[in-house]
C-alpha cells in the first residue's frame, strides 16, 4: 500500500502514545481517520492536535466490549463507506507482578483490552477489508510476544496471543488472496504513556523519568516503522535496538536470552519498586 492518501484507517487507542503519533503521521499523509480511546479528554487532545478542519470520525468506548467496538465498526462504515487501514493498537500493562501474585481479575481485564479488543478490532472490519484491492490490519504485539518476560506473565500472554492470532489470519489472508496484509508489529520499550496506567500501581515522576530512560525508543520512531510497515506489505516488524537485540538473540540461543531477559527485568523492577 505505498499510496495512503485518501485512505481510511481506524486507530484505537489513539488518545496518547504510539496512537496518537499514528494518528497525526497518517493525517499528514492525507489519510482520514476513525479514532478511539478509553479516555475522552485525550482523545480530545489527539483530534485537537490534528486540526479543526481534519475529516474525523471518533469515539470514547472501552475496546473489551464486543457490543461497543461492532458498533463503533457500523458507525465508521457508515460514515466513510470503506476502510482500508485498521490498527489495534490499544493496550494495558499489569506492571512487574508475578504469575502467581497477579489476581485473577488483572488477567481478565489485561486480556481483554490487549487481546480481546484486537481479535474484535480484526473481525469487526475484516468483511469490509476484504472489499478492497488492497488492505490493512496492523496488530500492536510487543517483543514480549516473542520472549516470554518474568514478572510480566499477564502482558506476555495477551502479546503472544496477538502474535499467535495475528500470524494465523495472515496466512488465511494470503492463502485466500484477498489482499488483506496482516501485520504483527513487536516493539520494545517505548516511551509511552502506557506506564502510567499499570494495573494496580502509582508511579512517581521520577519513576517515570527512569522508565523513559530504561526505554530507547519514541512513540514519534515507532509510529514511522508501522507506517512503512504497511506500505511494504510486511507481516512482522520488529521495532526498536532492544527488541531487535533479543529478537536475534532468541533465535541464536534460548538459553542467552531468557539470562538477558531475567537482567532487564531486575532493572525494571528496580525502578517500579
Amino acid at each position: 500500500m505505498k499510496e495512503l492518501k485518501n485512505k481510511i484507517a481506524v486507530i484505537t487507542g489513539a488518545g496518547s502514545g504510539i496512537g496518537r503519533s499514528l494518528a497525526l503521521k497518517l493525517f499528514a499523509k492525507g489519510v482520514k481517520l476513525a479514532l478511539n480511546d478509553l479516555n475522552e479528554s485525550s482523545l480530545k487532545e489527539t483530534v485537537k492536535l490534528i486540526g479543526p478542519n481534519a475529516d474525523i470520525y471518533s469515539e470514547t468506548f472501552d475496546v473489551s466490549n464486543k457490543d461497543d467496538f461492532y458498533q463503533f465498526s457500523k458507525n465508521v462504515i457508515n460514515r466513510f463507506k470503506k476502510v482500508d487501514i485498521v490498527i489495534n493498537n490499544a493496550g494495558i500493562t499489569n506492571g512487574n507482578s508475578s504469575a502467581i501474585d497477579t489476581p485473577i481479575d488483572v488477567y481478565k481485564k489485561v486480556l481483554g483490552v490487549n487481546l480481546w479488543g484486537m481479535i474484535y478490532g480484526t473481525l469487526a472490519f475484516l468483511p469490509v477489508l476484504r472489499k478492497q484491492e488492497e488492505s490493512s490490519v496492523v496488530n500492536l504485539s510487543s517483543i514480549m510476544g516473542i520472549l516470554g518476560t518474568p514478572y510480566q506473565s499477564v502482558y506476555s500472554t495477551s502479546k503472544f496471543a496477538i502474535r499467535g492470532f495475528s500470524e494465523a489470519i495472515a496466512a488465511e489472508e494470503l492463502f485466500n488472496n484477498t489482499g488483506v496484509i496482516v501485520t504483527s508489529i513487536h516493539p520494545g520499550g517505548i516511551k509511552t504513556n502506557i506506564v502510567r496506567n499499570i494495573e494496580g500501581h502509582t508511579l512517581s515522576e521520577d519513576q517515570l523519568k527512569k522508565l523513559d530512560a530504561h526505554f530507547p525508543t519514541t512513540a514519534d520512531q515507532t509510529a514511522e516503522k508501522i507506517i512503512s510497515g504497511i506500505q511494504k506489505k510486511k507481516t512482522r516488524v520488529v521495532i526498536g535496538p532492544d527488541a531487535k537485540y533479543m529478537y536475534f538473540l532468541s533465535r541464536f540461543s534460548h538459553r542467552l536470552s531468557m539470562k538477558y531477559l531475567i537482567n532487564w527485568a531486575k532493572k525494571l523492577m528496580k525502578i517500579l519498586q
